[in-house]
């Protein structure tokens, strides 16, 4: 991503303005467009023309369970169920898009439906960002792009750099979005229009707890996944916090694809050579994404004549010189030739880097109905040879959120933590960016929430080969996962996906049409004053995948000087990012703990400087929250009830949560349970003088609950989270 094309703004390319864009697989076909705007993709997947439907039943006759799945699973003897029956790793990094943005609505993930989000002072939670320039409220909602009327696909970007990024993340406030991006910034994509990738999602794996490894552009999130790095201590070359030039080489610290290589694991990057980024030619090249480009040890490789040298950059994706435009930039089965005939040889590397051109990378303006082609085409080179893809994992992700917005507030290190600040900033992590999980492993309709960033693409490699990458903080390490929770091995499902679970080619060569035809729509436009409206998440569930936490947190009042101790504790095999937020009386930021596994971690609070008044709240991974409000009784008063309230995940049996209610003062106190989120219940409890009560409050299918606590004089405890 060159600095010749601001980051804050859609690059200056040119995709066309007609609707002749995208031909067919056959080259030798005429083509036309033929999608009339206004047309929703639902129409063009679900009553379109007899030849798309065509297409669909013939991918659903080629990927029946029992054919050539059952021969892709016949030739899997010996397997270990386990991580070691994987053969290759495919990893397709696309652009600039925050998981709300597209999966806001997906059912069963932590979309907009979410009610553990982050709670603003005054009411209200981060969905309703401040916007002084509303009328309605001076708050501004999630508000559909909506392909059906307006050119969304073709939206463009918005300001993602290191400051304005900052800007957004306004002290861990997560509350400037507005200001920092535009209204724009809360627009989002519903099933309608992203057909495609929700199919694939609810299909296979999705992750909703991965973020983007830096606040900030393109390149620093790549150097991330490449390298586990941005050299933030500018030892080789960093801090890698914006664009460098393209091509250029800048870096001098190792990647991991080194590593790899001087282990002897084979592996590839596999992206078009015609042109580069050149923003007259978007439909080839790599748009400046290959960041291996941007290191010194490839560009010497590749000067050298000697060819066992020189395979590094070769194999990293740079040569000697860049292509012409061949005039085939539209027909993915160009651009993935090489990738499509290792795949159907069943001679891919280890593993496989994706580099899209900036037409097919589903940047903002560069349409994600060419994201999902392109990404199909990946997919169905893999079905190609069923022993292909009775061996693969490929990863789907995004580098970065541009500037959408997501509600998920991102894990935050302490200051000072090593590699982690610079300049005093956090690195990251950034927003919430989507990951898919597309494998025989990871089938079935599971999301995963654990936490990850671009790092836990190389954890996971790390994993898998035995390679370790240094360049790796230990923050990141106790925080992320290493993806492994996203797959069941023990039970893989070897058969070809159905076209209800890949969509066929004709079907995405109909949404590369419909959105040609959504050029001639007006622009997208923010809702009307008086017309907003929170975002209903679609109907249903997914399967969530079990996870290593085990998170707990409870108050502790000194009613002699007034002072509340929050211990956060750890019981789980993961680090987890917590963060406490003052609900009143103190500005509204973040104040970061990392507590380790089997850790605990502390907060203060001191009412006294407050008129006796808490209220503050912390949050963690996988929907953990807990909120402390009400006023402390002093020592000396033994007049009035005194509630004191802990709560403590059980796994015991029957996974809950066990309250324990007791009154430190007299007369006898009085309180409700109310169930606030995943199950229907209300309880009422009268704890007598100096005794206690025992509730062992339900917990959802999953795992999940929310449950508040109230009592008279403002007393608000709230408890949400999973107990596994």
């Amino acid at each position: 991503m060159s600095t010749s094309k601001p980051e804050e703004h859609a690059p200056d390319v040119d995709l066309g303005s007609g609707v002749d864009a995208a031909p067919p697989l056959d080259p030798s076909r005429p083509y036309r467009a033929g999608i009339r705007p206004g047309v929703s993709r639902r129409t063009v997947l679900l009553s379109g023309a007899a030849a798309i439907m065509a297409g669909v039943a013939a991918g659903a006759a080629a990927g029946a369970p029992g054919t050539a799945g059952a021969a892709a699973a016949a030739t899997r003897r010996g397997l270990t169920r386990s991580i070691r029956d994987v053969e290759h790793v495919v990893i397709l990094m696309q652009e600039n898009r925050s998981f709300d943005h597209y999966y806001g609505t997906l059912p069963g993930v932590r979309g907009f439906g979410d009610k553990q989000a982050v709670e603003l002072p005054g009411g209200g939670t981060v969905f309703a960002q401040p916007d002084a320039s509303r009328p309605d409220g001076g708050r501004m909602l999630p508000f559909p792009l909506d392909s059906s009327r307006f050119n969304a696909q073709g939206a463009g970007g918005l300001d993602h750099s290191w400051k304005g990024g900052h800007a957004a993340w306004n002290r861990g406030a997560w509350d400037n979005w507005v200001v920092a991006k535009s209204e724009q910034t809360m627009g989002y994509f519903t099933r309608d229009d992203l057909p495609f990738h929700h199919a694939l999602a609810s299909a296979f794996t999705i992750a909703d707890h991965y973020h983007c490894s830096l606040i900030g552009p393109t390149t620093p999130n790549r150097l991330y996944q490449w390298t586990g790095t941005v050299d933030p201590g500018g030892k080789a070359g960093g801090p890698a916090i914006d664009n460098p030039d393209d091509y250029a080489p800048v870096f001098a610290w190792t990647t991991y694809p080194e590593r790899l290589q001087e282990a002897g694991i084979s592996w590839r990057t596999y992206a078009n050579d015609e042109v580069g980024d050149e923003g007259t030619h978007p439909y080839v090249g790599d748009y400046g994404d290959n960041p291996l480009w941007l290191f010194h040890r490839y560009h010497e490789a590749l000067a050298s004549s000697d060819p066992a040298t020189r395979e590094l950059a070769l194999n990293g994706g740079l040569h000697d010189g860049w292509q012409p435009d061949s005039g085939k930039g539209l027909d993915v089965t160009h651009l993935l030739r090489e990738f499509g005939r290792d795949a159907a040889a069943n001679t891919l590397p280890a593993v496989s880097y994706v580099v899209a051109p900036y037409g097919w990378s589903e940047h903002p303006k560069a349409s994600p109905d060419y994201g999902a082609h392109y990404t199909n085409a990946v997919i169905q080179a893999l079905m190609s040879n069923p022993e292909t893809w009775a061996s693969t994992v490929l990863l789907i992700n995004y580098d970065e959120n541009d500037g959408y917005f997501d509600h998920q507030l991102p894990p935050l290190a302490e200051p000072g933590t090593p590699d982690e600040y610079v300049d005093g900033l956090p690195i990251g992590y950034g927003t919430r960016v989507p990951l898919t999980v597309v494998s025989p492993w990871s089938r079935g309709g599971w999301v995963d929430s654990q936490v990850f960033d671009h790092t836990s693409v190389i954890r996971f490699l790390e994993t898998w080969t035995g390679v370790r990458e240094p360049n790796i903080s230990d923050w990141r390490r106790t925080i992320s996962g290493d993806l492994t929770s996203c797959f069941d091995f023990a039970h893989p499902d070897f058969s070809l996906p159905s076209a209800r679970e890949v969509l066929p080619m004709s079907a995405t060569q109909a949404l590369v049409a419909a959105a040609d035809a959504d050029m001639a729509k007006p622009p997208v436009r923010e809702p009307a004053v008086g017309a907003q409206r929170m975002p209903e998440q679609d109907a249903g569930t997914m399967r969530h995948r079990p996870l290593p936490y085990r998170q707990d947190a409870d108050v502790a009042v000194d009613r002699a000087t007034g002072r509340l101790t929050l211990t956060m504790r750890n019981r789980g095999d993961q680090g987890v990012s917590h963060q406490v937020f003052p609900n009143i009386a103190l500005p509204f930021a973040s104040t970061p703990f990392t507590v380790a596994p089997r850790g605990t971690a502390t907060y203060s609070w001191d009412s006294a400087a407050h008129g006796g008044a808490y209220d503050f709240s912390v949050y963690g991974p996988d929907r953990f929250l807990r909120r402390f409000a009400g006023s402390v009784v002093a020592a000396a008063r033994a007049d009035v009830p005194v509630l004191r309230v802990t709560a403590e995940t059980v796994v015991d049996g029957r996974p809950l949560l066990r309250i324990t209610l007791a009154n430190d003062g007299n007369p006898s106190a009085r309180c409700t349970l109310t169930a606030n989120d995943f199950i229907t219940r209300v309880r009422h409890e009268t704890v007598k003088p100096g005794r206690t009560t025992t509730v062992d409050w339900p917990v959802d299918r999953w795992g999940y609950y929310d449950v508040v606590v109230t009592a008279g004089d403002g007393f608000r405890h709230r408890y949400a989270g999973r107990v596994q």
